[in-house]
Parts: C-alpha cells; structure tokens; sequence
C-alpha cells in the first residue's frame, strides 16, 4: 500500500480496459476479485476507449483530499473512492465537465475515515493526447499547485500573445511577410497551448472534442510559410521548397479528416508533427551548409522541439512504458524557448533591414541633396529655389528680402570665347556672392546667368551694398564689362511670391539698361 500522506505523487496507478456491461463492486473486500477478471494493459490507446485507473491507498492522517487524472483531453472522468467501511463517494470530472480548479480535472473529495481505500477511476474519451495519471492528495499541497500552475500558463501565454502581436506590428510596418509568417506562427502556437491547457474549455465553454486538436496542425503550415521566407529556401534548395509545400498540404488535408474521423486525431497530428520537425530541422542544418546566417539560430530553435518530438515518438510506439507523454509544462517551454530563439534570428534580420533602411535613407537623402545643387558652383539650383518660396508664408512671415542677380554679357562671352570661359565667369560670380553674402542669405543659381539670395537679416539698402562690392570683385578678376546686375524687393511692400519676383526683377533689369548704356560691348580683344 502506498501512504497518501507521505508519496502522494509518485504512487505507481494500474490500468485496465473497461467495457460497458462492466459493473463495479459494492464493496471494498470485494475490488480485489473484481480487478482480477478485468484486462490488465500497459497503457491507453491514442485512439480512444474506456479504462479503469486504479489506485490502492491509505490514509492516516485527518485531510481533505483531491483526486484529479492529469494529462490528455479526457471527455468523461468518474472517481469512485471506496473505504474500508464500505463508504463509497462518487465525482465527476472530465472535459465535457465545469472545472473546479482551473485548467485541471481535479475534483475535492472527502473521506469519511482513516484506513485503507481504493481510488478506482473510470475515463472515456474518442482520443487521448497522452498517457493519463491518477493522482491522490492532500487539498492544501495539491489546490496550491494547481493555482500555481493555472498562473504560470497564463503568464506564458499572455507572454507569447505579446510576442505575436509585436512580430504582428513589425510586419505591417516594414511591410516584411517574414514577420507575418512568424507572428501567424506564434499565434498558432497560442491557440494551440490554449487548446492543450483546456483555456477553450475552461474559460470559454467551447468543449467539443472535434476541434481540439485543430490548432496544432495550423503550427506546421504557419511555420513551413515562415521559414521557406525566412531561410529564402527557394533560392538556397528548392526540393526542400517543395517538400515544405507538401507538409503544408498534408496539414490542410487532415484538417477535415481529423474531424471526421476523430478516433484517428492523435496519430494524423503526432506523425505530421514529427514529418514537421524533421524537415525543418534539415532546413536549418542545409542553410547552414550554405552559410544562410540566420539558420544558425534557426538550428538551436529547431533542437528544442526535439524535446516534445521525442515524446510524441515514444506514445506511437507499441511497447512504450507508462511515461508521461508531458506535455503540460515540457511543451510549454520548448514552445516558449523556440519562439524566443526565433525571435533572436527575426531581430538580427531585423537590424540588418533598420541598418540597409538606413543606408538607403542616407543614400536618398545625398541625392535629394545633390539634386537641390548646380553642379557648377555648388549653390542650390532652381529647384531648391522654388521650393524655398513655395514656403513662404506673407500673411505670417516675417521681413524677407530677395535679390536677383544677373551676369552681364555671359552669351557674348560664351559665343565669342567658348562655353569654358564662361562657366568660368560663373564660377567667379557665384565665389564673389558667397564671400560678400557670406552665411546671411540663401543662395541659388537659378538660371544659366541668374543667381538668387533671401535674406531675412538684411535690408534692400544693405544687401544691395554687399552686391556692389561683388560686382567689382568680379571686375577686377575678369573684365571691367563683365559684372553683374542686380535688383532688390522686400515683403513689406508685396502681397505674394509672384508681386515680389516682380518687383526684385524690374529693379534688376532697369540697372541692367543703365549698364549698358555706360559701357560698350565686349570686343574678342578684350575677351582674349
């Protein structure tokens, strides 16, 4: 006999098939008997049927108890606790039933004595996930772990659903499939554990057997969508492409046959499963090979589910012990630590897209810059011109003066001289404005001969002075004809862009007449 008190958790259960025309015993001495003409087996098929799990314990110590049979999805569980007194107390659990203690079977269960008892439990269901364990213990101990272990599921799962929801954000913004693959892999996984912890069941009341195990198969599709992407499986084999595409069919079809043909669920979903993780892991290690970065990490993640897998092997086998096909906190952990160490891979992608982003950015930006500057004298050109006066603002802005400049007889010179003396002469107006304008205006060439300047410091009188002294650098350093001519206008005295380019241009032209009316044309001499 095992003592409830001191091994309540490690008490060794026997199992036995149960048949409908079975009929238990009315008492205690008689259970002994009884178990000798039922059939004796090692373990419960995956696909479904009746057993009696049996239990032989003793009780010393004054407690309340719970009787709970922990594992698989169980539809219907019925405890029958017998005493030596030939008391016997009857509970029901199972999936199809409310839940007492959260994402558990457990029932409390009184004993009217100490003594000896028997826990004989039967359970029913279409399928079995797992190998079920019947366990008998003290109330305090057990209800603690369970609250324990309901918080710990849903800290897990609330934190893998952030993850999903971040890889999810990520996706729309960089508009990257990669991240959406992933993040529809992470919810799988969600939905899947929520399905194996009974959140479904328990919190929802949506407890149809049918559709349990759905959710597992949507993981294989979601990941075999990620990392053919992810390890550009395409480009780096394409026969492992295409077997990726055929788990991903197998997938899709055994959905509908699963729910069909329900006694059959655990075997289609365990051995698409295994096919799922095997030809991933071959993934992983022939990207390595083919130096792919991220299969590296790819790799790690993929061992972990080797953990589960192993597991999912051993309850296929036919002469497999009673051991725990665990699932409960082994899967949730390997499921957490893949989706961790897949996320490592995704933010070492991540970065090389913000780091390439950021180049092409920079790249963007240099020739946004370089388009918005003459090539020839380095001052911005008219387009950076015409934006800058599609800024102004007159109704609000504030003193802004504006002055055009004009190169004076630059087409004789480019006719008479050549083209190359006269981007020289451009040259050295665009020099003479930027020394005598210095850093209080902006600048612009916007024509072949035309230059410019903005000013919101300067007044007409001042800016007209820094020109003069511009025109006789220019003089002095080429020819006493070729100066230039300039004109000035303010906001104070227009209504918009147009009236002010009008007024600064007038002004310019009208000296330009006076010009020429003082000096005579250039003539090759001079030129040469």
């Amino acid at each position: 006999m095992h003592n409830a008190h001191a091994d309540d958790y490690s008490g060794q259960q026997q199992i036995y098939l149960a048949e409908d025309q079975q009929v238990l015993p009315h008492r205690y001495n008689d259970i002994e008997n009884w178990l000798g003409k039922l059939q004796q087996v090692d373990k419960v098929a995956l696909k479904g049927g009746s057993y009696w799990l049996v239990k032989k314990i003793d009780i010393s110590h004054p407690q309340q108890w719970i009787a709970s049979v922990d594992g698989p999805v169980i539809e219907n569980i019925d405890y029958y606790l017998y005493s030596e007194g030939n008391q016997i107390r009857h509970l029901s659990s199972g999936y199809l039933h409310p839940y007492e203690y959260l994402f558990s079977y457990a029932r409390h269960i009184d004993t009217p004595s100490l003594g000896g008892y028997w826990l004989i439990t039967r359970i029913s269901s279409q399928f079995y996930t797992e190998q079920p364990q019947l366990h008998f213990g003290p109330k305090p101990q057990m209800s603690q772990l369970y609250h324990w272990r309901a918080s710990i599921i849903m800290l897990c799962l609330g934190a893998v659903l952030i993850l999903a929801i971040y890889n999810a954000a990520i996706g729309f913004v960089q508009q990257d499939r990669v991240f959406a693959y992933f993040s529809a892999y992470v919810f799988a996984i969600v939905v899947s554990l929520a399905s194996i912890f009974h959140v479904g069941s328990d919190l929802l009341a949506h407890n149809n057997p049918k559709f349990y195990m759905l959710p597992i198969l949507l993981i294989p599709v979601c990941s075999l969508l990620f990392y053919s992407r992810f390890l550009n499986l395409q480009q780096v084999s394409v026969t492992l492409w295409r077997a990726s595409r055929l788990v991903m069919a197998f997938s899709l079809i055994a959905m509908p046959i699963i729910v069909i043909w329900i006694n059959w669920t655990v075997v289609i979903v365990y051995s698409i499963s295994l096919l799922w993780i095997a030809l991933s892991f071959v993934c992983a290690i022939y990207s390595v090979k083919k130096n792919v970065i991220q299969g590296r990490l790819f790799v790690l993640s993929t061992l972990i589910l080797f953990v589960p897998a192993s597991l999912l092997a051993s309850s296929l086998l036919p002469k497999s012990t009673s051991l725990i096909l665990a699932a409960d906190f082994s899967v949730l952990l390997c499921a957490i630590s893949n989706t961790l160490l897949m996320s490592l891979a995704l933010n070492y992608k991540f970065k090389q897209i913000s780091i390439k982003s950021a180049q092409v950015a920079e790249q963007l930006n240099q020739e946004r810059d370089a388009a918005r500057l003459d090539a020839l004298t380095g001052l911005q050109n008219r387009y950076a011109f015409n934006e800058y006066v599609g800024n102004i603002r007159f109704e609000d802005s504030p003193y802004l003066c504006l002055a055009l400049i004009d190169i004076d007889y630059l087409k004789t010179i480019n006719d008479q001289a050549g083209h190359q003396e006269g981007d020289k002469l451009i040259k050295l107006v665009a020099d003479a404005l930027t020394l005598v304008l210095n850093q209080e205006v902006e600048l612009f060439r916007i024509g072949g001969d035309e230059f410019a300047a903005f000013s919101q410091t300067l007044s007409r009188q001042q800016i007209d002075e820094k020109l003069a002294i511009a025109d006789k650098i220019t003089q002095l350093n080429g020819t006493a004809q070729s100066g230039i001519s300039f004109g000035s206008a303010t906001t104070d005295d227009c209504q918009d862009a147009e009236q002010l380019f009008y007024k600064a241009d007038m002004t310019m032209y009208q000296q330009k007449a006076q010009r020429k009316q003082k000096t005579k044309p250039l003539s090759r001499i001079e030129l040469a």
